[in-house]
């Protein structure tokens, strides 16, 4: 047992205890006695200790092995004070297969809402966490409803529609029945010929969003016996009018999801290619052939306009295949199709080329637009103006601090996703903090700090708590950011909602 006995607190505070630890090494650095003794008395032999060693002697004090062991007793601690529907939420969000399994105590309990449309898009847990199969393993024994579908307005989602090769069997095992769309997504050719052969009607079967089975093909020979069954190869799904091909691009920094090959088969097949999907496949006579028809669709944006949301339908599918608010020349950029870039960019204003500089951070090029063509920033117009917060809001960092330099306006409002932030708001939001940081750097930056964004009347601050749960980004930094923008002046919220790791870092922060 430890000569300085310490009791943790009945509530203890992960973020508290971080603060001990670096306080306990800072006094031991200036030669405090009772630090020193202290360090002595866990490591007598230790010769140089840093914030690690200061740590382990805390966690020894309080009666813990290690700190790690001390880290999980806390946010044990911190998780079982919850309700069991915030556990359970909090489980399947973590894709903690073994939290889920601690609550077996709670069986009848849990029975009432593991089916229930707790998660996004009205989705039960079955299909929030159906590409993990531990999670999925611990769900079914549960009693989750392999069935059950989410409520989606558009369109319920099976958990068979986003299973991998991990989790599908044992969706199946447990009694999942694939409709036309699942056999699609599931590239199990032989259900789903059976299943056309029995009622050819199927082929027009509506699954998540609206989608047809052609949206959920994952393989040449899927596409093939659509469209010898009678699909059309342009049908647009309900939720996003979007047709198959452009449901297939996927986002480009998830080269493992990518069906681009099915995207450039079905344009093959004869599915119409618009502008933007041409510059994503890199099919320069496509894209040639409609600029010649009219220069002005290098205008065009993802997620605005035509593209743009059109209740009750939400936004393009572009805003998540390719991206929020790009341009056809961005997209050539983000697909990396250099060679129809280079033929598009024959097309381009002199704007439309200062853009496309910036969102690929070349500077040299940059500045050497702004320097032949003084007052260009200022002259911006329309959606170009919002282009810096356009480039926060998709993480842009390498954009964002050229263009904070070159003096684009970071005041601009966003019109897609959560409308009416600023660039500082959707750099929050998505966790980035290089982008915050060089958001920050500046005068016009740092004077966003209090600024409400015009829809939810929320400061960058409640974006970035927000943007902690629902992002989804795997790199983000949300609780980094929101130390950041505490630094900068932001004032702690008297109500907010955020993840663990961010709502730590308020209440240090607060007490």
């Amino acid at each position: 047992m430890s000569a300085f006995r310490r009791t943790l607190p009945s509530r203890p505070n992960l973020e508290q205890q971080k603060k001990l630890a670096k306080d306990l090494i800072d006094a031991f650095r200036a030669g405090d006695a009772e630090a020193v003794a202290r360090f002595r008395a866990e490591l007598p032999d230790k010769k140089t200790v840093g914030l690690a060693e200061a740590q382990y002697v805390l966690a020894r004090e309080y009666g813990f092995s290690s700190w790690r062991d001390l880290k999980q007793h806390i946010e044990s601690i911190a998780t079982n004070q919850l309700p069991l529907v915030e556990r359970f939420k909090k489980a399947v969000h973590a894709r903690d297969a073994d939290a889920l399994r601690r609550l077996a105590p709670e069986r009848d309990a849990l029975r009432a809402i593991i089916n229930e449309p707790l998660f996004g898009f009205d989705s039960p847990a079955l299909v929030a966490a159906n590409d993990d199969p531990d999670v999925v393993d611990a769900l079914l024994e549960r009693g989750a409803d392999p069935n059950r579908r989410s409520s989606w307005w558009a369109g319920g989602f099976h958990p068979l529609y986003g299973a991998t090769p991990a989790t599908a069997p044992l969706l199946l095992a447990a009694g999942a029945i694939p409709d036309a769309c699942a056999a699609a997504h599931l590239d199990r050719l032989d259900l789903l010929s059976d299943m056309l052969a029995a009622d050819p009607s199927r082929v027009h079967e509506r699954g998540g969003d609206g989608q047809m089975p052609l949206h959920f093909a994952r393989s040449r020979a899927a596409v093939d016996l659509l469209l010898a069954a009678g699909a059309d190869i342009d049908a647009r799904d309900i939720d996003h009018r979007s047709t198959a091909a452009e449901w297939m691009l996927d986002d480009v920094r998830h080269p493992e999801k990518s069906r681009i090959a099915i995207a450039e088969y079905l344009v093959e097949r004869g599915a119409t290619a618009d502008i933007f999907l041409a510059a994503a496949l890199g099919d320069t006579p496509r894209a040639r052939a409609l600029l010649d028809a009219n220069p002005k669709l290098l205008e065009l944006r993802t997620g605005q306009g035509d593209y743009g949301e059109k209740p009750p339908s939400s936004f393009h599918i572009y805003l998540w295949t390719i991206g929020s608010n790009l341009t056809p020349l961005q997209t050539a950029a983000r697909f990396r199709r250099r060679d129809t870039l280079e033929a598009m960019r024959a097309y381009a204003s002199v704007e439309q080329r200062l853009l496309l500089a910036c969102h690929e951070g070349n500077r040299d090029e940059a500045r050497a637009i702004v320097e032949s063509h003084p007052g260009i920033i200022d002259g911006l117009a329309g959606p170009d103006r919002r282009a810096l917060t356009d480039e926060a809001w998709t993480a842009n960092a390498p954009a964002v601090e050229l263009m904070m330099e070159l003096g684009f306006d970071p005041s601009a409002r966003s019109v897609s996703g959560p409308t009416g932030g600023t660039a500082l708001h959707c750099a929050a939001w998505e966790g980035s903090v290089e982008c915050v940081s060089a958001i920050l750097r500046y005068p016009s930056g740092r004077a966003l700090i209090h600024t409400p964004d015009s829809t939810y009347k929320g400061t960058p601050l409640n974006w970035c708590n927000h943007g902690s749960l629902n992002c989804g980004n795997p790199k983000a930094e949300h609780a980094e950011v929101a130390r950041l923008l505490l630094a900068a002046g932001a004032r702690v919220p008297e109500m907010f909602e955020a993840s663990d790791e961010v709502e730590a870092v308020l209440r240090a922060h607060a007490a």
